[in-house]
């Protein structure tokens, strides 16, 4: 192995099994989605450019460092196209350790509504463990645009629909903990999406909001958003 692979070898793994999970959920086809994890300050791993995340393996993952020069990759595997929006968050918020961008029914629907219902608090979990998922206008895949159209949303969100494109969540806690907020919201998605068809989905109200500051503080949980930015949840959904 090369001596990155080596140094690194727990988090490749980690990357690597996220792309198949990420792909057995159904959140992905063909070569879509990518996924990326800042194991050092100027160190990164992510995905190959088309390659199926379900054949995703340790040698397939790319490592590369924060200007997006290849450390390491194996002889037929390049970074992602969607190198530099995951590397433009990550230099915006360096609190943050793991992207997973992929396109799952559920929430890209919502990204071609064009609706904020992700933005809402509806339900306690992915209120204090992801925060609101706001949308980020579209830009031309690969494109520098489409980093940069991130900037103004990033001091107030980990988790992002990209309007007409597909769904990007993060985490400080590497990229096993970024998938798992990810299929958290996707099941929120779709609970939201029920409710509506038989009614309305309804909110909680503001007091109820802002008492599950109580529980994050129980179970030690981050404010979501970058920090020093957010006061609290009513900061980050009643703003």
């Amino acid at each position: 192995m090369h001596e990155l692979q080596i140094k690194y070898e727990g988090q490749i793994k980690e990357l690597a099994d996220a792309s198949v999970r990420l792909a057995e959920l159904g959140y992905v086809t063909s070569h879509g989605g990518n996924l990326s994890y800042r194991v050092a300050e100027n160190v990164v791993l992510i995905t190959p450019t088309k390659v199926a995340k379900r054949k995703i393996t340790f040698d397939d993952i790319c490592i590369i460092d924060m200007e997006g020069h290849v450390l390491y990759a194996k002889e037929g595997r390049k970074p992602t196209g969607e190198t530099p929006f995951h590397l433009r968050i990550f230099q915006k918020r360096p609190d943050l350790t793991g992207i997973v961008h992929a396109h799952p029914p559920v929430m890209t629907g919502f990204a071609i509504a064009n609706t904020d219902l992700l933005a809402k608090p509806f339900l306690p979990e992915p209120i204090i463990e992801v925060g609101p998922m706001v949308m980020v206008d579209y830009e031309e895949p690969l494109s520098d645009e489409l980093a940069r159209a991130f900037d103004d949303k990033l001091d107030y969100a980990n988790a992002f629909l990209m309007k007409n494109h597909g769904a990007l969540v993060t985490s400080s806690e590497g990229v096993e903990r970024a998938l798992e907020f990810f299929e958290m919201m996707e099941a929120a998605a779709i609970s939201i999406f029920v409710a509506e068809l038989l009614g309305g989905a309804d909110v909680l109200e503001k007091k109820h909001v802002q008492n599950l500051e109580r529980t994050m503080k129980t179970r030690n949980l981050p404010m979501p958003g970058a920090k020093g930015k957010v006061t609290g949840l009513l900061d980050l959904f009643y703003k």
